[in-house]
């Protein structure tokens, strides 16, 4: 039995071509409007602990804003929620949501783009009040890179449009 199956390989070989076809190019190929936004974006003020953890996971997706043409704000608001009480009425389980509202403003212009976001996560209580407040931690770092990400590939995607 051969290792080598031609139906694969031109299966395998037809698809990248395919794609190209149809006008399909990757979001950060050399030259695209993702790739030329790194290191252009300012981000504005970030207020506590979450602000500060979405703050750098923004700079380290986006770069240090060394020829800023567009400022980013974002008003990220985290809401916690008890979901699992126990008989006594103490909680053993915490959902975390969190929604963020981001503008991208031109430097010396109006608004260019603005969208919103949101992130679930979830943490354990448990007898040790050290604990829960490091779970908690956790999961509010979670959360803060998740919506962080999730901004950069709305960016991303539509940087063709508002990036100039």
């Amino acid at each position: 039995m051969s290792l080598f199956n031609r139906r694969k390989f031109l299966a395998l070989t037809a698809v990248p071509l395919a794609l190209s076809a149809c006008g399909f190019t990757p979001i950060y190929s050399e030259g695209s409007a993702a790739e030329r936004m790194h290191g252009r974006i300012a981000l504005g003020d970030f207020i506590g602990l979450d602000g500060f953890q979405m703050r750098e996971q923004l700079v380290t997706r986006l770069g240090t804003a060394t020829a800023a043409t567009h400022r980013l704000d974002v008003v990220l608001n985290v809401n916690s929620v008890g979901v699992a009480i126990t008989q006594d009425g103490s909680i053993t389980r915490y959902n975390l949501s969190g929604t963020a509202v981001f503008t991208i403003t031109q430097l010396g212009g109006g608004i260019a783009f603005q969208d919103s976001v949101s992130a679930f996560t979830a943490y354990n209580a448990t007898a040790s009040a050290y604990a829960t407040r490091i779970a908690e931690r956790d999961a509010n770092r979670r959360m803060a890179a998740t919506i962080a990400n999730k901004i950069v590939t709305r960016l991303s995607i539509s940087a063709e449009d508002w990036l100039t």
